[in-house]
This record gives structure tokens, C-alpha cells and sequence, in this order.
């Protein structure tokens, strides 16, 4: 069975991206004689070329056509050897294939990227990302991101300096130039940047500073605690004030937090605020109970927001960027 859905990226011979449940152990009408075609649950293909031909016609053994083919490669889905491969070429013997044959999608063309442009210069571009897109290529995905985006937006390479996860909208710092790259990196790892993120949760908690421990791992959600062990990552937040907002008759408040970064973990602040028992609104991984909305609507994303960024360059000059989410929301998608 096959999903067809409309889609919109650069290459102009990808007009739909077509999603392919394989046909595990059938060779359609490949000419490239395989070793192994297999698939996990419909969704990856592995293969090993038995004989040389084209990537493409490789990739037919999943009942791909030329069309889908060319998509599925245009959108970084596809990987040689477990290299990413954006272009069809040449198989060699023994080559090993595997193929995401239904990329997850995200949002893009919803929003207007230079809106989201705070500021720019020749070294480094500020961006308010927009929640529910990542802001590098996913395993299956390498255009869908701001980082891509931008770049064609701005029709200039950029790099990545921080990350934000997908469902965290807010401030974001790109690198024109590697120096920059270099150089920011440099701040993040001395702790020489300042974050400021505004949190909404479902119970309040105390002002002060907490410090977590996190488990090492490559999968979410993230474990912490706070007792620390031998290799488990220190985590530390400050709350810096807590207010009540969006009280509604008959429903229990919400409460906006706002905290001062100090260490710069993988869901940190997530794991952090739910295990102290003050869930992100619409953080389902992390415990929330509620959706996160504006004006009763559902929206893309959590409620946590990147409100402030500064930092001092190598020549002493200071630089200080902050948004409201609530003024600036229109740039977001969703």
C-alpha cells in the first residue's frame, strides 16, 4: 500500500514525496540483483547489492519507482555504506543500502523564515525558531530544519553553534563563518553564555537554584536525580521568579517560570522541572497532563520558550538578544 502526500522542497523532481510500505523479500522489477532486501515494519529498507548497477535501480527493490526514488534522496532518506547520499550513482558488489522509506515531516513551509531573523551580521544570524521543527537534519530528513531553511533563505551556508529541541520555540544562534562557530562554541563550553528561558508549568515551585544529575543516554526521556553518581551529568538551573497566569474559572492555573541556564543538557530543563514535579505544559514525555494552547487553540510544541541570549566576543563587545514569545508568536507555525 502506498501513502502518497503533496510536498514542496527545492528539488524540482520531487513534485510528492510517496510513502512506501516494502514488500520484505520482493525485487520488484530491480534489475540490480540483491543479496538481502529486507525491511523494519515497512518503514526502513536494508539491502546488499549482489551485482553493480545504480542507486536508483537498487532502490526499485523496494517497489520504489524513479520518481520516489529521486525524492526519498533529495530528502536525505536514503544512506550508502551508512553515509547519507542526496544523488543517484553508481553500486558496487557487495555495497551495502538502507532506506527511510516514510521520512517524518515537519512544517516548514508554513513559516516565513526571514521573519523569524532577529538579527544578522557577517559573522552570526539570530533566529526566533519556530516550534515543532528541528534545527538540524533529522536521520531521515536533511531538509526540513531551520538550518537548511535558513540557508536557502538566506542563500549562504550556515552552521550550528546550539541546539534547541523541536518542540522549544526561541533564540537561536547560527555561525556564518566556521571562526564564529569556533568561537562560540569556545563561550558555550567556558559557560560564557547566558540563557534565560521562560517555562510554562502546571504547579508552582520555589525561587532558587537546582541542581540535578542526569544519567548518561542516548534516548529520551532523560533520567535525573538528585544525588550524584559516579559519570551521571551535573545539571543546574536557576528559578529566577514564578508568576501565575491563564487563570480560568473551574480550571487549575498555569505558571510562568523564568530560568537562568547553567549547564546546557539534553532536555534539561524538562527533566529538571518534572522531577521536581512542575511538568512543562503539553510535555507529555516528561509528565504534563495538559495540552499546550493560546487562545484555546492547540499549538505546535511545548510551553518553553529561549527569551535571552548575551555573551561577550573576543574584542569585549557585548551582545544581548531577547523576545517575548507571547508578542512575537505570529512567526511560529501551527
Amino acid at each position: 500500500m502506498r501513502f502518497v502526500q503533496e510536498c514542496s522542497i527545492e528539488s524540482s523532481a520531487c513534485e510528492r514525496l510517496t510513502r512506501v510500505r516494502s514488500r520484505e523479500g520482493q525485487h520488484s522489477d530491480s534489475p540490480v540483483d540483491v543479496l538481502t532486501a529486507t525491511t523494519s515494519q515497512g518503514r526502513i529498507g536494508h539491502c546488499r547489492t549482489k551485482n553493480a548497477g545504480t542507486l536508483l535501480e537498487c532502490l526499485a527493490t523496494f517497489g520504489l519507482s524513479s520518481e520516489e526514488g529521486e525524492c526519498l534522496l533529495s530528502f536525505g532518506a536514503v544512506y550508502l555504506e551508512r553515509r547519507r547520499v542526496r544523488s543517484n550513482r553508481t553500486l558496487l558488489p557487495g555495497q551495502y543500502v538502507r532506506v527511510h522509506l516514510q521520512p517524518k515531516r515537519f512544517p516548514v513551509d508554513t513559516v516565513d523564515w526571514q521573519a523569524t531573523i532577529v538579527h544578522q551580521n557577517d559573522r552570526f544570524v539570530v533566529v526566533n525558531k519556530p516550534a515543532g521543527i528541528p534545527v538540524h537534519p533529522t536521520v531521515d530528513n536533511a531538509v526540513e530544519n531551520v538550518l537548511h531553511q535558513l540557508s536557502l533563505a538566506l542563500r549562504s551556508p550556515l552552521h550550528i553553534t546550539q541546539r534547541l529541541d523541536t518542540e522549544v520555540s526561541g533564540l537561536l544562534i547560527l555561525a556564518k563563518t566556521k571562526e564564529f562557530q569556533r568561537q562560540f562554541n569556545q563561550l558555550l563550553v567556558d559557560r560564557n553564555v547566558k540563557k534565560r528561558y521562560l517555562a510554562l508549568v502546571e504547579r508552582t515551585l520555589e525561587v532558587g537554584r537546582y541542581v540535578h544529575y542526569m544519567k548518561p543516554a542516548k534516548r529520551s526521556p532523560r533520567t535525573v536525580q538528585s544525588e550524584a553518581l559516579s559519570d551521571w551529568l551535573e545539571c543546574v538551573l536557576r528559578v529566577e521568579s514564578v508568576r501565575c497566569i491563564g487563570a480560568t474559572p473551574g480550571e487549575p492555573p498555569l505558571f510562568a517560570v523564568e530560568i537562568d541556564l547553567e549547564t546546557g543538557r539534553t532536555h534539561q530543563i524538562r527533566a529538571q522541572l518534572s522531577a521536581v514535579g512542575s511538568p512543562i505544559v503539553g510535555d507529555k514525555l516528561y509528565g504534563s497532563s495538559k495540552t499546550h494552547e493560546r487562545d484555546h487553540m492547540p499549538r505546535l510544541g511545548i510551553g518553553l520558550f529561549s527569551t535571552s541570549t548575551s555573551w561577550i566576543d573576543e574584542q569585549g563587545r557585548v551582545w544581548s538578544f531577547t523576545v517575548d514569545p507571547l508578542e512575537t508568536h505570529n512567526v511560529f507555525s501551527g
